[in-house]
């Protein structure tokens, strides 16, 4: 545990050191958010509820979307696919650690600060715009909150894993991840509510992964979700990640022992 807490702490100082990546990287999710922010705002202009949204919650939707992309959508899929590609990733084959809880290690470190930025972009905007904002004062939806988002980050963290092992079978190895971080945007709720979807399209994403990334989480935040519902989606979002974890280990061992038999 002490060699993981040791990448964890070393990989949170090299990505607060590369801070020209950190600004601009923020600068795209700030800029993301505060047109999202002024489209609602508008569309919403006059209207006391939208989509059994009130106004507050519904800007709170869109910040709260920010937090979610930082901490439960960020990830380091495109480290892992280059260091498979250039053969890299031989080096931490030999080392006495399990890669899936090095790579967690290095992916919690990213989380964490641009949570924090995440966090002091959404405080900044509430100080000089002065939306309105729906604050949770509950501490069981709170909780529950909290216990979403963490399952969020890992059910993402694997979801990212098993794409990025596909790296082993194809030259073209970054157009899966490309594909799959457009698609999760759009699957997950980090553009807009999954409600504004024609009927037929919610029910089908609700049977899949990617509403326990974004959508789910933030509508527990604004308790649109009951505490036992809230709760039963957890332990659904739970399964998900034990499939997925168990999903990633299976094709990351394929990708090994193709590797290895290819002179990796």
């Amino acid at each position: 545990m002490k060699k993981y807490l040791r990448a964890y702490l070393i990989s949170l100082q090299e990505t607060l050191q590369r801070r020209s990546s950190l600004v601009m990287d923020r600068l795209g999710g700030v800029a993301v958010m505060l047109s999202l922010y002024y489209f609602w705002k508008t569309l919403l202009s006059g209207r006391p509820a939208f989509l059994g949204y009130s106004y507050p919650q519904m800007l709170t939707y869109v910040l709260g979307m920010n937090i979610l992309r930082s901490f439960a959508l960020t990830g380091r899929g495109w480290e892992l696919v280059g260091e498979i590609s250039s053969g890299k990733i031989s080096s931490y084959l030999v080392r006495p650690l399990n890669y899936h809880g090095y790579a967690l290690a290095l992916d919690l470190s990213q989380k964490t600060v641009h949570l924090f930025a995440a966090l002091l972009e959404i405080g900044a905007l509430l100080i000089f715009f002065h939306p309105p904002f729906y604050l949770q004062k509950s501490v069981a939806a709170m909780s529950l909150f909290i216990g979403s988002l963490l399952m969020a980050s890992l059910l993402f963290f694997f979801l990212e894993f098993l794409v990025s092992s596909l790296a082993f079978w194809t030259s073209e190895s970054g157009g899966p991840l490309f594909f799959f971080e457009l698609f999760i945007q759009f699957a997950a709720g980090a553009f807009f509510p999954l409600d504004v979807l024609p009927r037929l399209l919610q029910k089908g994403l609700s049977l899949s992964p990617f509403p326990y990334l974004v959508f789910l989480p933030i509508n527990i935040y604004l308790g649109r979700v009951g505490q036992g519902r809230a709760l039963q989606d957890l332990l659904i979002s739970f399964v998900w990640t034990v499939v997925f974890a168990a999903a990633s280990l299976h094709v990351w061992r394929k990708g090994l022992a193709s590797y290895s038999a290819e002179g990796g």
